[in-house]
């Protein structure tokens, strides 16, 4: 057994070398091209820092202050290290000034596309050349888009500037975590396992991705829910869904209990009054997002991995197996969320709720970018049980798909290796829980339970 001392020596070590490792990145990751192999196992080099960290605080129990001191700290340098260079793994920073320069200008950000000829005086040498789309309309929801005009107002035309912001929201929502963690009787400095990991590093301050603001809404929500403030809950839980939809699935989780009134009030309040500002353009409020689905394959069904694995080991094809995939996948999400609204609420079972229905949403819809695990990442510390299989799984594998999107020949195997471990996990989770209770209609309860 070591001395607290050593124990934090060990931890800090451990802090370092992940300060090491995204420096390294930061200085090496300048392009998509760049040295793919010795970046990748750089990359693995820091998601095994990572592991070693959560089992050292998860195993050995570090002074409480001083490790949460030496979680915000790390936290805090490896964002900011970041946030000088140019973004590189996603463009999509550029999209948010722009929008953010639009409002400025009294303009409707979904009025327009950014090459309509009606915007060609807001056009400059910096932002509007790195945009993506640019013949498509902005696709970010009302919340994230009055998050952008007031970061464009506050410090125009500075990709950096939005960076640094998000990175102090971000350190927030740490902080937020640690006190979750502590009024759920858990140990605040498991905040680490959000706090020090890769990816929410390289997301947040490396592409100062808006997904920093549904983390933080959903763990602001989530606090209020489990104080008994069930109107202010609903308004941070649709917050968090108009800066990212897939947000909204864990609304379920928020929904037991007698509180669902006020907290369905909270949401429909807050969906109306966000989008009221913007409803002159009429339909075209929903910006790119129509497209966006069909573009991604999510209309199509080619974006599901489990239905293409289904079609290539079958070799049946055609809107039949997408209509029953999607069919299926909807009967499990509804039964997840009819389950989660029956269960006796206790604010252990809110927290696990919320992480199993956005883990099986990541796992059934199976998004390209990786980011889109934040927020179960997040929540990844709140989790007990059975849901931590594909919590876990997301948390381990997600960064992986940095090597399909991001490496000029996009090999396969990172898919694979990814989604068929999120749904190996989810299913053995059922299974086990299913085995645990003996009655397969009643297999998703203890999932939650469980622990």
């Amino acid at each position: 057994m070591g001395s607290p001392t050593f124990d934090l020596g060990v931890l800090a070590s451990l802090g370092g070398g992940a300060i090491g490792c995204t420096w390294w990145l930061g200085a090496e990751l300048t392009e998509f091209d760049g040295p793919t192999g010795s970046i990748a196992l750089v990359a693995g080099f820091s998601m095994l820092l990572w592991v070693g960290a959560a089992a050292w605080v998860i195993g050995r129990r570090p002074p409480v202050r001083a490790t949460l001191v030496l979680v915000l700290l790390v936290a805090a340098v490896t964002r900011l290290l970041l946030v000088p260079g140019a973004p590189v793994l996603s463009d999509d920073i550029y999209r948010y000034v722009w929008d953010g320069r639009v409002q400025a200008a009294g303009i409707n950000p979904y009025r327009y596309p950014p090459a309509d000829p009606a915007l060609a005086p807001l056009r400059d040498r910096e932002i509007y050349p790195n945009l993506n789309r640019r013949e498509s309309p902005t696709i970010y929801p009302p919340v994230a888009q009055g998050a952008f005009g007031l970061l464009y107002r506050a410090h125009a035309s500075s990709v950096a500037w939005t960076k640094l912001a998000f990175v102090a929201l971000d350190l927030v929502a740490v902080a937020l975590l640690a006190g979750l963690l502590g009024l759920l009787g858990r140990r605040p400095e498991l905040s680490l396992l959000y706090a020090w990991h890769p990816l929410a590093i390289f997301e947040i301050g490396g592409s100062g991705h808006v997904e920093v603001l549904g983390v933080l809404g959903l763990l602001a929500a989530l606090h209020l829910a489990l104080r008994g403030r069930a109107l202010l809950a609903g308004v941070l839980l649709a917050g968090a869904g108009l800066v990212k939809f897939y947000a909204l699935a864990a609304l379920p989780a928020f929904a037991a209990g007698g509180r669902r009134l006020g907290l369905a009030i909270g949401v429909a309040a807050t969906v109306v009054l966000a989008y009221l500002p913007f409803l002159d353009v009429g339909p075209r409020v929903l910006g790119y997002l129509p497209g966006y689905l069909e573009e991604e394959g999510f209309s199509s069904g080619y974006r599901f991995y489990l239905l293409g694995l289904f079609e290539r080991l079958t070799g049946i094809e055609g809107a039949a197996p997408t209509a029953l995939y999607v069919a299926l996948a909807a009967a499990c999400l509804a039964g997840l969320s009819l389950s989660a609204m029956r269960i006796t609420p206790s604010p252990a079972a809110l927290a696990n709720r919320a992480l199993l229905l956005l883990a099986a949403v990541l796992v059934l819809a199976t998004p390209t970018y990786p980011w889109y695990a934040l927020a179960v990442i997040a929540l990844l510390p709140l989790g007990r049980g059975l849901v931590l299989l594909p919590a876990g799984a997301v948390a381990l594998t997600a960064p992986l798909l940095y090597l399909h999107i991001s490496v000029p020949d996009h090999p396969t195997w990172p898919r694979h290796l990814a989604y068929g471990t999120w749904a190996v996990a989810l299913a053995l989770a059922a299974g086990l829980a299913a085995r645990r209770h003996g009655v397969p209609a009643r297999a998703l309860r203890p999932v939650e339970e469980a622990g």
